[in-house]
């Protein structure tokens, strides 16, 4: 694809003063530019560069940015190479002062905590923003169960939603104060929320006597080393989770493996979960759109009980 195609593609979505991803080259859609994403984190251009390509195009493109860089509002430009050790990030345009410093960003109404740097999370996945406004309008009055939370932007967004009481947990403790801090940070503290740092198996019991859950959300990683395979967690998962649900719960499983499909999910609830009803897949944001959709990010609502 010519520089400009990805350019005016990239500019569709400037100015903004919401972070979100601008360009999905891991799409296929865009030949040529597969190991490439673009996002935007107010006031920084945040440039991932997944495996060693021709770069050139991708700066030249760049260098459209920094001449129309004003009507873009575009201040920092960063490029971070993950297949390089480290994740060393180059300052493309602008200087380094918004790398590896927290720095807030807004997204439809709610804000959150992030940081750029050598870290390959920046502390929000912009792709899920789709899932975070379905959990925003969902939630009220509900009792919710938000496992492998990270930093809780789903939480936040159940808070945000009026949910009657949320449960975030994470093994990472880290994330989970992260969390704590968006929490605050959106001035929703007062809402019942609770957060627990663990591995969600070493809890299972404290979990499920908190319960039971209205709505359960799971957005596990797809491995995570000596933590977690979704091949053979999730459907560990939603067995040892299923006694906290209560008898017309909402199910929102998300899976973001390109190597497994919507079946995979579907599968493993008519496994384990057959009393419980496929709703619809969210749609993903348009920049998101994938040559192959079942390898793109799935988000799937399923709803317990004979009456769904």
């Amino acid at each position: 694809m010519k520089n400009n195609s990805v350019y005016q593609a990239l500019a569709q979505g400037l100015p903004s003063d919401q972070a979100k991803r601008l360009f999905h080259g891991r799409g296929g859609l865009f030949d040529g530019w597969q190991q490439v994403n673009i996002e935007i984190y107010p006031p920084v251009l945040w440039v991932i560069i997944y495996q060693g390509i021709d770069e050139q195009p991708l700066l030249d493109m760049l260098e459209q940015v920094r001449i129309n860089s004003e009507a873009l509002s575009v201040q920092h430009i960063y490029i971070q190479r993950r297949f390089q050790a480290g994740n060393p990030v180059q300052v493309f345009m602008g200087d380094g002062s918004m790398l590896e410093v927290d720095f807030k960003v807004n997204e439809a109404g709610l804000s959150y905590w992030v940081n750029l740097g050598k870290n390959q999370n920046s502390g929000l996945f912009l792709d899920m923003s789709e899932g975070r406004a379905w959990v925003r309008e969902f939630s009220q009055g509900k009792s919710v169960l938000n496992l492998f939370s990270y930093t809780c932007s789903l939480g936040v967004a159940a808070a945000a939603g009026s949910a009657r009481s949320v449960m975030n947990v994470d093994m990472a403790k880290a994330a989970i104060k992260r969390g704590q801090q968006n929490l605050a940070l959106n001035e929703l503290g007062a809402r019942s929320v609770s957060f627990i740092a663990q591995d969600i198996f070493k809890m299972v019991k404290k979990i499920n006597q908190k319960g039971p859950y209205d709505l359960l959300i799971a957005d596990p990683p797809s491995f995570q080393s000596r933590a977690f395979d979704v091949r053979r967690g999730y459907q560990k998962l939603l067995e040892k989770f299923k006694p906290a649900l209560a008898d017309d719960a909402t199910l929102m499983l998300c899976l973001n493996s390109p190597a497994l499909g919507v079946d995979f999910i579907h599968d493993l609830v008519a496994q384990v979960l057959p009393e419980a009803t496929f709703i619809e897949r969210l749609a993903n944001p348009a920049v998101l759109a994938d040559a192959n959709e079942d390898a793109s990010l799935k988000v799937l609502i399923y709803k317990m009980g004979i009456n769904a």
